[in-house]
């Protein structure tokens, strides 16, 4: 029996492939209402032309992909469930593993911290998504700020900047993600 596709059918695979063979990077400011609280959150993503198991083995080898962070082990041990690293050199700003599911998954909370004025906490998830060797590293940050002075929040204006989002693009879609595709497709 021969079936058919239906141009709608049709429609959305095409659509899902140009979606998951791009990259992909979004920033979002929403403010809490009746507060001096928002949040931000960023998406990124990339195609790695490897299998998951290939990128997991570099991804979890965080400082060769994020290199322009401090990532000193402060406890635990890397790549492992309660793992603490020290993001920023010099501050109290610090990211804790909190799961890991090999080739799959990786979550970090950002633990409490004040910095430039504002009070911080969030939450950082990495997928894999392997399809035929080629692998879709989606990375999601999802921060909340909260600040305490009188006059209006700095940060918030700065966050909701183009020339900050694409810094922010720059960063994370172009350099870091760009590096772990690099660093994997060159095995």
């Amino acid at each position: 029996m021969r079936t058919t596709m239906r141009p709608v059918q049709f429609m959305l695979i095409a659509a899902w492939a140009c979606w998951s063979a791009s990259s992909m990077a979004s920033e979002t400011v929403i403010s809490e209402p009746g507060s001096s609280a928002y949040h931000y959150v960023s998406h990124y993503s990339i195609d790695i032309d490897a299998p998951a198991t290939a990128v997991w083995a570099q991804l979890i080898l965080l400082e060769s992909w994020m290199y322009e962070f401090d990532l000193t082990l402060e406890s635990g041990e890397a790549g492992t469930e309660g793992a603490v690293r020290r993001l920023y050199t010099g501050q109290d700003f610090f990211i804790q593993t909190t799961k890991v599911v090999p080739n799959s998954l990786l979550v970090f909370a950002n633990l409490p911290s004040l910095v430039n004025g504002e009070h911080s906490t969030g939450v950082a998830t990495i997928s894999l998504w392997d399809a035929d060797g080629t692998t879709t590293v989606h990375l999601t940050m999802s921060r909340r700020y909260s600040w305490e002075g009188k006059e209006p929040n700095p940060n918030l204006t700065m966050r909701r900047s183009s020339p900050f989002q694409e810094r922010a693009r720059a960063m994370w879609q172009g350099r870091f993600l760009g590096r772990l595709k690099k660093l994997v497709e060159a095995g």
